[in-house]
């Protein structure tokens, strides 16, 4: 009887812990970093960036959008539901990775201001 109430208890703190950690993994945000701190060491790692886009390629199923800020370029490729234009400042979320042109952002979400 003992066990069994010593292992419910378990359970639940267990349950709570991760319900804890899922909450607070979809709050926290990426640190905002300007574009000339990414370097390699950075790969799959999630970051937030402010900038101007300068440059759109459209794909098939996405975009390609170049964006500078006052230290640097670098790529980004989003899969955007509504139009995104040359021009716009945004702030883009999302993951660094490294491509054969070099390194370039995920994007997870953008947002136009």
């Amino acid at each position: 009887m003992q066990q069994q109430t010593l292992f419910r208890i378990s359970l639940i703190i267990a349950l709570i812990g991760i319900f804890f950690l899922l909450v607070l993994a979809n709050v926290q945000k990426p640190k905002q970093v300007k574009i000339e701190e990414i370097d390699d060491k950075m790969a799959d790692k999630k970051v937030t960036i402010q900038g101007e886009i300068y440059k759109v390629e459209d794909k098939q199923d996405f975009q390609i959008l170049s964006v500078s800020d006052m230290t640097g370029v670098i790529d980004i490729t989003c899969n955007c539901k509504e139009k995104i234009e040359k021009d716009q400042k945004i702030i883009a979320i999302g993951t660094i990775k490294k491509s054969k042109y070099g390194l370039e952002i995920l994007a997870d979400k953008i947002i136009r201001i």
